[in-house]
């Protein structure tokens, strides 16, 4: 069992070697390193010099309801991305009780991300769509066919689009029990902005 495992092991590095996976690996945890830095100054000179983040949150809640909020964050997630999660993250420590706040955010976009990937699925019976999505997001899928899991794994962790890969693994038909467990790092990925944002602010 031991030796089987070596020999796994010993494929897999000479595959990640040969498919440039650890040049991919090393230059997305630097997009996250890098995002992760930008995001909380970000914040820090918003909520310095500009607005308060909690009078910012109050106005949020008040133009939105939370349901409001949620719903859009929801559809966001399973559509373009076009709220980063971030946003939302810093809301959820106003509420009455963050952690649970947190973690019900953090389902929705794992969900968020398990109906992206059959909406890909459709988009492969609609050959008009599927073409539009093979041409535009042809580079993705070069990754996706590439890397497969490693791509779908980085893409929940670090701020590659979430949703764009969600759908694209659906459209490339990608083993969807496989997708479903890959996906599960969406939660690290809010644990670890919660962590530090929770914290600054």
């Amino acid at each position: 069992m031991v030796r089987i495992f070596r020999r796994y092991m010993r494929l897999q590095h000479l595959i990640m070697q040969r498919k440039g996976g650890y040049t991919f690996i090393k230059a997305n945890v630097t997009k996250l390193l890098l995002s992760i830095t930008i995001i909380l100054l970000s914040f820090y000179f918003f909520d310095t010099y500009i607005l308060d983040i909690d009078s910012a949150a109050a106005w949020a809640t008040g133009l939105l309801s939370p349901f409001g909020l949620i719903s859009l964050f929801f559809f966001s997630e399973i559509s373009i991305g076009f709220i980063t999660p971030e946003l939302l993250i810093v809301w959820a420590d106003e509420t009455l009780k963050p952690t649970w706040m947190l973690i019900l955010l953090a389902s929705l976009s794992y969900v968020a991300g398990i109906l992206g990937y059959f909406l890909g699925q459709f988009w492969r019976t609609r050959a008009f769509v599927r073409n539009f999505i093979l041409e535009r997001y042809q580079e993705t899928f070069i990754q996706l066919n590439r890397f497969g899991g490693l791509l779908i794994i980085l893409a929940a962790l670090t701020p590659l689009p979430y949703p764009i890969v969600s759908q694209l693994s659906g459209v490339n038909n990608y083993p969807f029990h496989k997708f479903a467990l890959l996906t599960l790092v969406r939660f690290l990925r809010f644990a670890i902005y919660g962590a530090l944002l929770y914290k600054l602010f």
